[in-house]
């Protein structure tokens, strides 16, 4: 038991490549918790409008030429028991596309709940298999417009997330899920693969790619388009990550990811995403 919480507790502070729907598969022991301040600058000169790639000088006439947003959120992890986990995620973001648009406020928040059917340190011959359900709580923005920071709905979210520690050093994780939300937004599927390597006894190197589909056939300036029905359109993302992760203490770890868009539908091609997160556990 104390290796197997050593190795847990180990994992929590060299975190994932953490963005979007990365969740990990390895829960908190029970009665610790830990909090997760991430802050990640997202920036793009051109955008998919339908499946072709355009300046967003030509998007917006001129009025901009750069697609910004910043995000800070703070993230929440309790252990209940040996087998569940709460989770809770609240945050704020800023989007500006110069003359163009420009919003802030509260992000969508999200309340979830995992538990482990599958333990690879009880039964070393399956991967440690996670189920998540969480509630998605809309945030304070308007989501028909340029600028959005989100879908502006309510919903609901289901995964399923594995993960294999195969060298003390080494681990592979999948996760694979889809949402549902209010207000005519399209359901949506995603998933995320991704692997980590310590490569010294604090430090720890992590690659992943995820894409993220929501279903329909409304294109951004297509038949039936119009501003007010900006939430509604088929959006697609595929992202490749790299993170570099430092736990500082045995309860403390640093993670500096960096992302960029490979293929989109309907979205904006950041080019260049840059996040940093601080994990406690206590």
């Amino acid at each position: 038991m104390h290796i197997r919480t050593l190795v847990i507790s180990t994992l929590a502070m060299l975190p994932l490549a953490a963005f979007a729907e990365s969740d990990s598969p390895w829960l908190p022991i029970p009665g610790q918790a830990s909090l997760s301040l991430n802050h990640t600058e997202q920036s793009g000169n051109n955008a998919y409008i339908g499946s072709t790639l355009l300046p967003i000088s030509a998007i917006t006439g001129g009025g901009a030429s750069k697609y910004r947003r910043s995000t800070t959120s703070l993230r929440v992890d309790y252990g209940i028991s040996d087998a569940l986990a709460l989770d809770a995620t609240l945050g704020y973001g800023k989007v500006r596309i110069g003359a163009a648009d420009n919003d802030s406020g509260q992000t969508d928040s999200s309340l979830g709940l995992r538990w482990r059917v599958l333990d690879e340190y009880e039964n070393p011959a399956v991967p440690t298999l996670t189920l998540r359900g969480a509630a998605i709580i809309k945030g304070s923005y308007n989501g028909a417009r340029l600028a959005s920071l989100g879908k502006g709905a309510n919903g609901f979210e289901a995964a399923v997330v594995l993960g294999k520690q195969l060298t003390p050093g080494f681990a592979l994780w999948a996760e694979v899920g889809a949402q549902n939300r209010s207000n005519s937004v399209p359901s949506a599927v995603f998933f995320e693969l991704g692997a980590r390597y310590r490569f010294a006894p604090k430090w720890s190197a992590s690659l992943g790619y995820s894409e993220k589909k929501f279903h329909g056939n409304l294109d951004i300036g297509g038949p039936g388009f119009s501003p007010a029905r900006f939430q509604q359109v088929r959006e697609e993302r595929g992202v490749v990550k790299l993170g570099l992760g430092w736990a500082i203490a045995g309860n403390q770890g640093i993670a500096l990811n960096l992302a960029k868009t490979t293929s989109g539908r309907n979205t904006v091609k950041d080019d260049q995403v840059t996040g940093l997160s601080y994990t406690y556990a206590f």
